[in-house]
């Protein structure tokens, strides 16, 4: 990780919020089924052919792995905007699974998924290629740097470990 890459900060539910977690990944395979589907219409994957030149998206994986990080933190993950993880992040916040509020994300239920919504959150990622063939997931979603990615993560987690605590004053 370097300072002057840029991060998105993600807030998932509350932890050990099972039903959450299902519904999402449930989602997630979803739209790698509609993925799948639009990968077979030859006119779609000749538009979006560069997104698969280094590595082939698969939603359902890139979800399970960013639930399984939720694990080291509790409610938050950083992710690498220049890196598979960031690609995926910027194509999945389009298809509604994630929301941005203020200066992160978190994670949401898409509503609506349909195949043509996949296909337009792909292409849109494909879009963003320059002429130099690089594609630009940071012009879909508001990176940070890493420190204030950081420095908002910690101030979160401290928030999370107050309210979790069943001696603080205040708490029923």
């Amino acid at each position: 990780m370097s300072g002057t890459d840029p991060y998105v900060l993600i807030q998932g539910p509350a932890w050990g919020d099972a039903r959450f977690y299902g519904e999402w990944l449930l989602g997630a395979g979803k739209a790698q089924a509609y993925w799948r589907e639009a990968y077979t219409d030859l006119d779609f994957k000749k538009k979006i052919d560069r997104i698969c030149l280094v590595y082939i998206p698969d939603f359902g994986i890139a979800a399970s792995i960013m639930v399984m990080k939720l694990r080291e933190y509790r409610t938050t993950i950083l992710i690498e905007i220049h890196s598979e993880d960031g690609d995926d992040f910027a194509m999945m916040a389009e298809m509604g699974f994630f929301t941005q509020s203020k200066a992160l994300y978190q994670m949401a239920l898409p509503s609506s998924l349909t195949l043509e919504k996949v296909k337009a959150s792909i292409s849109k990622f494909a879009a963003t290629e320059d002429s130099e063939f690089i594609l630009h997931p940071e012009y879909l979603v508001t990176p940070m740097s890493l420190s204030d990615a950081t420095t908002l993560q910690n101030r979160l987690r401290a928030i999370d470990d107050f309210q979790s605590n069943p001696n603080c004053p205040g708490r029923a």
